[in-house]
């Protein structure tokens, strides 16, 4: 299951975040049992660990992020996982970051070289005795109810950005805000082909190359022929084939695992392409 960060829509009787009628904000975490999760996350987020340790899994890196430090994570998908201390808690605040504070505060660094594609998705830093304020503070809006909390935490984004801006990784967050703010379209077949068996619509993956929906069917059909839904569709079914054939895994497990959603969806289309159901299409390879 891919679990989205921020949760659209606001989630406003979840009194683990922190929302507003048209926004989310973040996100107050507790856990008691270690775990791992597929996470996307839709805004740039920054990620505080109060107790316990989150491991983020990148394809040829893990990063730790303890207590005393904090990451700035670009919008994407993750592998996550806490390390919890028998008998203790695994507690975090996720602080999602509007697209306009992003842009804005973008816009005000001073001039430099533009940022380049292919950049790390993350910077992690050590905390300060400011962001630590920032932090503990910021856990007590939690269950608040005030006039104004929207205005009040959008001015948060942006006090907690520059109080990153004024510790010793200024350089890497200037990095990051410029990369975060590129308007130039990422390259569509590494996007594409990254999150082909993510289970996530086509907005979303026009979302993370920098185009509008248009634009990235437009340049799809360019590139492949074909459209966007066709082709992936296609790709994920003849993985599913090959997960057929040379696993024991379940029907509803493959179905996952090629990113979709939907077992009773996912047999209906694999049907409607090869003839065969999932199951009888194993069931005649065992035969021959």
């Amino acid at each position: 299951m891919l679990l989205r960060f921020p949760p659209i829509p606001p989630p406003i009787s979840d009194p683990t975040f922190l929302t507003s009628p048209t926004a989310t904000f973040a996100k107050h975490k507790i856990e008691t049992q270690a775990g791992k999760r597929t996470v996307f996350l839709t805004e740039h987020t920054v990620v505080f660990v109060l107790e316990g340790t989150k491991f983020l899994h990148l394809p040829e890196r893990t990063i730790t992020v303890a207590p005393h430090s904090v990451v700035l994570v670009k919008k994407g998908i993750y592998a996550m996982a806490e390390y919890i201390v028998e008998g203790l808690t695994y507690e975090a605040l996720m602080i999602f970051l509007s697209a306009k504070t992003v842009k804005t505060m973008a816009w005000n660094l001073p001039a430099g070289q533009p940022a380049e594609q292919g950049e790390d998705p993350f910077v992690i830093l050590p905390s300060n005795e400011w962001l630590d304020g920032f932090k503990q503070q910021y856990r007590n809006y939690f269950g608040k109810i005030m006039a104004g909390l929207e205005d009040l935490l959008t001015l948060k984004q942006e006090e907690l950005l520059l109080l990153l801006l004024a510790s010793d990784g200024r350089e890497k967050i200037i990095s990051f805000l410029r990369s975060a703010n590129r308007q130039e379209p990422e390259d569509l077949e590494y996007i594409v082909r990254t999150y082909l068996f993510q289970p996530i619509t086509l907005t979303e993956l026009a979302g993370l190359s920098n185009r509008s929906l248009a634009s990235f069917k437009r340049d799809f059909q360019r590139l492949y022929g074909c459209s966007p839904k066709l082709w992936i569709n296609r790709q994920r079914l003849a993985h599913a084939q090959l997960l057929l054939h040379n696993t024991h895994q379940q029907v509803a497990e493959i179905a996952f695992a090629c990113g979709f959603e939907s077992v009773s969806h996912f047999i209906r289309i694999f049907r409607k392409e090869y003839g065969l159901t999932p199951q009888a299409m194993r069931t005649e390879k065992a035969i021959l």
